[in-house]
Formats: C-alpha cells, sequence, structure tokens
C-alpha cells in the first residue's frame, strides 16, 4: 500500500518523521508529499520532501497522513489542495490519519465523532474525544500527540500490512 504523508511549514516534525520511520521499517511505500519545496518545522528543523503535491496522483496512494503542530495544520487546512486530497480520499474509502491538532482539520469537516477519535487538548472543537494515545474508527485514524506516534504509526502499520507486521516494527525499534 502506497502512503503518502503531507509535510508542510510549521509542522511538527517529529510526528511526520517518526511516523515515516515506522512506515518505512515496516516496508510500506511511504512518500513526504509538501506543500513546498523546503520544509521548516515549528522547532526550525529544515527539510525536504520526496515529492510535492502538484506531482502526484492521488489514485496512486492508498492512505493519507496529516501529521500536526502549529502553525503546520493551520496550514495545511488552509490549503484547498489538501481539503481536496482528504475530500477524494473519504469518497474512495481510503485511509486518513491525522496526529495533534491535524484531527481538527477532520472535526471541521463534521468527519469525526464523539469518542471516536483523539487528538491534542484544545483541538476537539466541542466533541468528545477518546481516552486513548491512538484511535480508529473505521477509515480514520488518530493520534494524541508526539507521545502517541508509536501508538499511531502500529495502528496504521496493522491496517496497512497486518498486526503481526506492526508488532515486529515496535519489538525491533525496543519499544
Amino acid at each position: 500500500m502506497k502512503t503518502m504523508i503531507l509535510v508542510t511549514t510549521g509542522l511538527e516534525e517529529c510526528e511526520a518523521l517518526v511516523v515515516y520511520d515506522l512506515l518505512y521499517r515496516a516496508k510500506i511505500d511511504v512518500e513526504l508529499v509538501g506543500l513546498v519545496e523546503e520544509i521548516t518545522s515549528s522547532h526550525n528543523v529544515t527539510f525536504k520532501p520526496h515529492r510535492l503535491i502538484d506531482e502526484i496522483n492521488s489514485k496512486d496512494y492508498d492512505c493519507l497522513i496529516l501529521p500536526g503542530g502549529m502553525p503546520g495544520t493551520l496550514n495545511l487546512e488552509g490549503d484547498h489542495r489538501v481539503q481536496e486530497l482528504i475530500d477524494e480520499f473519504v469518497e474512495a474509502n481510503k485511509y486518513v490519519c491525522a496526529i495533534c491538532a491535524a484531527p481538527s482539520i477532520l472535526i471541521h469537516k463534521g468527519l469525526l465523532q464523539d469518542d471516536k477519535f483523539i487528538c491534542f487538548p484544545g483541538f476537539e472543537n466541542g466533541l468528545k474525544p477518546a481516552n486513548k494515545k491512538a484511535v480508529q474508527d473505521g477509515k480514520f485514524i488518530t493520534g494524541k500527540g508526539l507521545g502517541a506516534a508509536i501508538e499511531f504509526a502500529y495502528l496504521i502499520i496493522s491496517n496497512l500490512v497486518s498486526k503481526e507486521k506492526a508488532d515486529e516494527v515496535i519489538q525491533k525499534i525496543q519499544y
């Protein structure tokens, strides 16, 4: 399964890169897809994405991952291309995953429900989050924040490959 992690200025770099690393270890075809050519995170870490959003065909991907961070989440939410990707993935019944503040993007679109998601505290927008580090509701997978990145990636790997592969990856990193 092919997966994209959308990256943009102001993101929480570890939420993108830890998840990328774990999916890569699970032998998932994963790419960092950037809204811009050079990403500077909320912690002033700069890196380049593998591809730019305008270079991809969304039909080639099975999973969309939105990392959090500020103002990265606002930058993702404010981009019409990201909004269109989310809509395409939902309509095609593909996985849409978001961590930290990024689930708020899905909340604003009316895609998440009480007790069936988690996000960084303060981004619930009136909904009641689950009391877990990572939550799955159908094709939506959400994580609480950087401290939940491993559990978040575990759920993604379990769904895209298998629970056995997710267990293997977690064991190999000594988690």
